[in-house]
């Protein structure tokens, strides 16, 4: 018996959890077309409070900025602000309690142990060289991921993953709004000039 639970044992902690590799975060590779001028990229507060950000969400701000919406080499013509609100975070607690009820039989048979939900807004502002507002574009966007042994996420992957998810969720919804509206940016961006 002792054997047995050896084993067992042994493969479930070989087979735990999925990883996450935070080095491959990514936005969708859409660039628009035309792009948008050179644009200076922000993370801040409308009112221009102090905001405090993460490696993730500045990763991904600039990735979507430099390969989907702007031309990143030349002068620079304006500013591209991004603001967050997060409406909603679930934390799936039903899923803990499920296994603490059940003294976590469930888990060895791959019944999530938890679950993160992510529901945010995100606002993508474009500003030109006088500071003056050109265009605004929202979208909310909705991220999961699942913790359990086997197939889902370690407690701390599974946050970043759905905060990554939503926000790549409202990027891609935004960004064919900038779409439909790129060539009326750049003539108002050319025609405030270059920044000093």
């Amino acid at each position: 018996m002792k054997k047995i639970l050896l084993v067992f044992l042994s493969v479930l902690i070989i087979t735990s959890c999925k990883s996450w590799d935070a080095s491959k975060i990514a936005v969708k590779k859409e660039p628009i077309t035309p792009k948008i001028l050179t644009l200076e990229r922000k993370i801040e507060d409308i009112a221009n409070a102090t905001v405090v950000t993460n490696e993730d969400r500045m990763k991904l701000f600039t990735k979507e900025v430099e390969d989907n919406l702007t031309d990143p080499y030349g002068d620079k013509y304006g500013y591209v602000v991004m603001k967050q609100n997060i409406i909603k975070v679930n934390m799936g607690i039903g899923w803990a309690l499920l296994q603490g009820f059940t003294g976590a039989v469930p888990l060895l048979f791959g019944v999530p142990a938890g679950g993160f939900k992510y529901t945010l807004e995100i606002e993508l502002r474009f500003m030109d060289s006088q500071n003056k507002l050109i265009g605004k574009y929202s979208a909310i966007g909705k991220g999961s991921a699942k913790t359990a042994l086997y197939w889902g996420y370690s407690g701390q992957n599974a946050v970043r993953k759905s905060y990554v998810d939503a926000i790549n969720d409202a990027f891609n919804q935004i960004r064919p709004q900038i779409q439909a509206d790129a060539s009326r940016l750049n003539e108002k961006l050319q025609a405030a000039g270059k920044l000093r």
